[in-house]
């Protein structure tokens, strides 16, 4: 007798089976030749390195024999020619084609197959085998009672099946209520059905095969079910990837192991034979068994490269040797290779069609949308490169029906998220469209019901429409904001290459394939620029968004979401008003401050110099008014003051001090020059955070100045005023206090998207004085139901705060971002971007090639490659600029430069969250290598 040998006794990432060398040497001493029976020729493929014994005749039970040559008649079965089908419970071809050319079916006994693949008996041999399942009912084919004594309250969802074992799910159905099971035993009149709780974790398949002598447990995979994009019904089964033990939660890799074992041992005692699958899904960190399939599955063909790096014998001819020996050899157990993920999908017609245009059997390569192939070479799973896959075809070209199976088609790698019910990578639905292009369209030999769905009005989608483009939808967003990509985080490419692809004519007619049009926008267009969220990109104060956030822009646009008059979005106002009491709480602001959010730090500055320019000029740009700023200020205050009716004159740009802030005694110095002038000094303008080096204003003294000589202060907080959020920022809350204005940008050191800026001021009653809509009102007729004069309660019109009536929602991202996350997280990664510009810092001090010129103020320091032995014609700020062209072009990160008083340096911002202290050290070794290229 050989060893026998649970999983629990192997290391967690192996697989068992039997040494390949001894399995290939025993069946070369048994048998002469195997045939592999089925439509599909995946399976023997895989089997590698292919043995001269083996082939593939295209036997299934869904098609008909193939006729024999003529004159052939029945032959008596040669011990040593024996045969394997994918299904022989499914129909008698397998049999048949066996008996009249002389071969041996090794299948297991027919009996025990009906058991194991009964649902409802399955049950039954789950209980036996001491292994979990979901909880569930067997509702009578005959004297039920109505639906609703059969639904358990407790169940949000639960899942009806028949007892039959169906390949492509419609025998399962999911419903949502009485009346969804009401439906289903309406359509299931005369069958017992099994109604269990719905599992909504992730789903797995483990590939098994019971020995005459042991059960031995193999590859598990990840069950792709029902997807959209390949199946017509919820419970179809869609493809599998394959798995790892670090794939899963600690612990599912080895318990779905442990649990077809217990299964198989069953199995074997009943008299079973052979290959079986064995499907679980995860419920509360528990896997629950589903179902067995007794029989080969097409994720075998996956199993079989698994198994061949792991140096042990392929499933199918563990299958052969478990009918010809009385008891299998010593067990062997291997990892698989971390790398090997391979997945594969089966394409089902989604409605009845006719399909005219399926690729040939082969293996492709896709570049971008474009496929060629079939390519030369064995078609073989294992040996694919990145950018192929391996395409089998079931169907041919002409009608096909809902459900029916269409081709096989396999990758190198994962096509979907490890998730309970993933949505395709976009890179594989790419796939699926080039080579079945016509697999869900409908063709003149569809079938229409008798009661056909109506057209949608125009404008609108029908909702199975709207739901296959919106998960499409979120895939591409997951997929973004997960995925590296392939393009390099500086990508600008040219405008006649954008123009050649983008800039077509008014589309007059529309399409259906929505999500084919989100891929070609996605891809052709949203991907063609600078990824900002990049790691390695330390280029301007890089936004990096989340995914909450992005939720929260499409829910607001959803529905119509206008934080505007109360009578028109109460709610949304409400989500404002509470997010920014929120961003209050964070900064240390006083409770009396208020304000509004806008579309960034551009539109906050100009809103609060505007209630500047109202309060304390009387709403008139007076030719003598001047404003104040520093140099190192943003642009956007410049832009501001024209915008306000200020000629350039009349803003005051200062020279910063040695430490680039605004100088307060030159401040100071100018001010009472200008009021001796007869000039009118009317507010200045202080920097938290400035973009150039991250220095900040002395804010204090400029408050103490602002409050002796009767000027508003605002502090353009764009930046860095998230920082006041943290212990390190914490001193600079009493200035941001006594501001009679800020400027906060969330879509900066608050990791939002695009776009949301703030304003917050001291006296909020003021942003109504300037843009109250009954003050700028020609006809109110129109807006006084929206607007009316003397409110009758606390309803607050946040349309009366700034100068747009029509606005998004966009406080809800920061809304959402914060309850999904909390502020401790926001906190945290604020220092944890400070805390890697220090560590950048000491790098850089500590480099020989390399000088520190400004240090790190809010995550962003400036620098020069400067090696100490150059000789003096050496034109170091054309260097700097050299680097930074190369470092972009180099392609794994982003480097720019800026000017310190009149030198090129080089600029690192450092607030991404995912940049890392070796994201660092990557790019000042690229600014050190290109450095060297500049010396003379």
């Amino acid at each position: 007798m050989s060893e026998r040998l649970s999983p629990a006794s192997r290391a967690v990432g192996d697989i068992e089976g039997i040494d390949a060398r001894t399995g290939l040497r025993l069946l070369a001493d048994l048998v002469d030749e195997v045939v592999w029976l089925d439509h599909c020729p995946a399976v023997s493929a895989s089997f590698q390195p292919a043995p001269a014994w083996l082939r593939h005749e295209p036997v299934s039970a869904w098609q008909p024999l193939p006729e024999p040559p003529p004159g052939l008649r029945p032959c008596p079965p040669d011990p040593r020619r024996v045969c394997v089908s994918f299904a022989p419970e499914h129909g008698d071809n397998a049999r048949t084609w066996a008996r009249t050319h002389g071969y041996r079916l090794l299948a297991p006994d027919a009996g025990v197959t009906a058991w194991a693949a009964d649902k409802i008996s399955a049950s039954r041999l789950f209980a036996e085998a001491g292994v979990p399942v979901p909880p569930f009912l067997v509702i009578p084919a005959t004297g039920r009672e109505p639906a609703e004594a059969y639904w358990s309250g407790r169940w949000r969802r639960a899942v009806a099946q028949r007892a039959e074992n169906n390949l492509i799910g419609r025998g399962t159905v999911l419903v949502d209520g009485p009346s969804g099971l009401r439906a289903c035993l309406e359509a299931w009149p005369d069958a017992p059905v099994k109604l269990s709780r719905f599992a909504p974790g992730i789903s797995l398949t483990v590939t098994a095969c019971a020995g005459p002598d042991r059960t031995v447990v193999s590859a598990v995979s990840h069950q792709l079910v029902g997807l959209p994009e390949l199946a017509a019904s919820w419970g179809a089964h869609c493809g599998n990837q394959l798995v790892g033990p670090d794939d899963l939660p600690e612990g599912l890799y080895g318990q779905a192991r442990a649990t077809a074992y217990r299964v198989g041992e069953v199995l074997r005692g009943r008299g079973f034979r052979g290959v079986f699958g064995l499907d679980l899904v995860e419920g509360g960190g528990r896997l629950r068994a589903v179902e067995v399939n007794p029989r080969f599955q097409t994720v075998v063909s996956l199993v079989q490269a698994a198994e061949g790096a792991a140096g042990l014998l392929p499933s199918l001819g563990l299958h052969v040797l478990s009918f010809l020996l009385p008891a299998l050899p010593r067990p062997a157990a291997g990892p698989v290779p971390p790398g090997m993920r391979h997945s594969q999908l089966v394409v089902h017609a989604r409605t009845d069609a006719v399909a005219q245009r399926l690729s040939p059997t082969g293996r492709y390569r896709r570049d971008g949308r474009a496929v060629t192939g079939p390519l030369h070479g064995p078609p073989v799973v294992c040996r694919l490169a990145d950018d192929e896959a391996l395409w089998w075809a079931v169907a041919g070209s002409g009608a096909v029906t809902a459900g029916q199976e269409l081709a096989l088609v396999q990758f190198p790698r994962p096509v979907a998220g490890l998730r309970p019910r993933p949505r395709l990578r976009p890179g594989a639905a790419a796939w699926i469209e080039a080579l079945a292009p016509d697999a869900g369209e409908k063709g003149s030999h569809a079938k229409k019901g008798s009661h056909a769905e109506e057209e949608p009005p125009p404008l609108r989608m029908d909702e199975r429409r709207m739901r296959e483009a919106g998960r499409h939808a979120v895939d591409l967003i997951i997929h973004r904001m997960t995925a590296p990509g392939p393009r390099p985080p500086c990508h600008a490419p040219s405008p006649g290459a954008l123009r050649a692809v983008l800039d077509e004519p008014l589309p007059e007619h529309g399409t259906s394939d929505l999500p084919g049009l989100l891929d070609h926008v996605t891809e052709r267009a949203l991907a063609e620029a600078t990824r900002l969220d990049h790691p390695r990109c330390f280029a301007f104060v890089p936004s990096t968004g989340n995914f909450p956030a992005v939720l929260a822009d499409a829910l607001a646009s959803a529905y119509l979401s206008v934080p505007g008059a109360w009578l028109v979005g109460a709610g949304p106002t409400q989500i404002e008003l509470t997010t920014l009491r929120w961003l209050k709480t964070l900064l240390g602001l006083p409770d009396g401050h208020g304000g509004l959010f806008v579309s960034g730090g551009s539109m906050a500055n100009l809103t609060c110099l505007a209630v500047a320019r109202d309060h304390r000029l009387d709403g008139r740009p007076r030719r003598e008014a001047r404003l104040y700023c520093s140099s190192q200020a943003h642009p956007s205050v410049a832009q501001a003051a024209h915008l306000l009716g200020l000629a350039r004159g009349q803003l005051t740009v200062l020279p910063p001090d040695d430490d680039l802030r605004l100088d307060t005694d030159a401040l100071a110095e100018r001010v009472g020059r200008d009021r001796r002038a007869g000039l009118r000094p009317f507010a200045v303008v202080a920097t938290l955070g400035t973009t150039g080096t991250g220095a900040v204003d002395p804010l204090d003294r400029v408050a103490d100045l602002c409050a002796e000589e009767g000027l508003w202060l605002h502090i353009d907080g764009a930046h860095g005023a998230a920082v006041a959020a943290t212990p390190r920022g914490r001193h600079l809350r009493g200035a941001l206090g006594r501001a009679d204005s800020l400027t906060v940008d969330p879509h900066k050191w608050l990791f939002q998207p695009y776009e949301i800026g703030c304003v917050l001021l001291r006296r909020p009653e003021l942003l109504p004085e300037t843009f109250g809509v009954a003050r700028h009102a020609l006809d109110q007729g129109y807006l006084r139901p929206a607007h009316p004069a003397a409110p009758a309660s606390e309803e607050i019109n946040l349309s009366d705060y700034g100068p747009q009536q029509s606005r998004g929602l966009r406080a809800l991202k920061l809304w959402l971002s914060l309850k999904t996350f909390g502020a401790g997280a926001f906190r945290q990664t604020i220092e944890q971007g400070a805390d890697l510009a220090e560590y950048a810092a000491g790098l850089i001090a500590a480099h020989r090639e390399l000088e520190l010129v400004t240090p790190p103020g809010l995550a962003i320091l400036t620098f020069r490659y400067r090696p100490r032995d150059t000789p003096a014609v050496w034109d170091a700020d054309a260097a700097q600029a050299h680097i930074s062209r190369r470092v972009c072009a180099d392609g794994g990160a982003i480097l720019l430069t800026t000017t310190v008083r009149g030198a090129t340096v080089l600029r690192m911002c450092t607030i991404n969250p995912t940049s890392t202290r070796a994201d660092v050290a990557y790019v000042l070794d690229l600014v050190a290598r290109y450095g060297r290229d500049t010396r003379p």
